[in-house]
């Protein structure tokens, strides 16, 4: 994206986020003006998330994104149905190489996955690549690197099966 359209884009979500303060009503407006965004029904995007990238967005019917979340669409991201993801989360679908020669080297790119019925805490930052399971929760302020299975709790690094 040229910086032009990232300005204009920016702006726009600003306006939005000021303006429109029903939540669910929010969440059709985006839908209907940004083709790489597809939300079900009675999707719930409180105010000040940030969206950065042209990948694409599916967000299950009844999930819930609380209030100063950044969703990186650099790749894909699906979050699936019944999804409540607190607020200041960080969902990340890239990074990049780091090397000696050079800081920041090339920008790799993977899917993440967030599926249906997960509860992700305030401050969470989810990595690249990673799919949390059906079921599974997230602490507040948790780091996740890795896949996590379908109904695991993740606290203090520690990820448990609890059914």
């Amino acid at each position: 994206m040229q910086t032009r359209e990232k300005i204009i884009v920016l702006i726009f979500f600003k306006l939005i986020n000021f303006f429109i303060s029903n939540h669910t009503l929010r969440a059709t407006i985006l839908n209907k003006i940004f083709t790489n965004l597809k939300f079900s029904k009675n999707v719930d995007i409180r105010r000040n998330v940030s969206f950065y990238g042209k990948g694409s967005l599916i967000i299950g019917e009844n999930s819930f994104i609380n209030e100063e979340c950044f969703l990186d669409l650099s790749s894909e991201l699906i979050i699936g149905k019944n999804v409540a993801i607190g607020m200041r989360t960080m969902i990340l679908s890239s990074s990049h190489y780091i090397g000696k020669e050079k800081r920041c080297g090339k920008v790799k790119r993977k899917k993440t996955i967030i599926k249906d019925n997960s509860w992700i805490g305030a401050g969470v930052v989810v990595y690249p690549g990673v799919t949390i399971g059906k079921g599974s929760i997230v602490s507040a302020g948790e780091i996740v690197r890795s896949d996590l299975d379908n109904g695991m709790l993740l606290v203090n690094g520690k990820a448990t099966k609890i059914y």
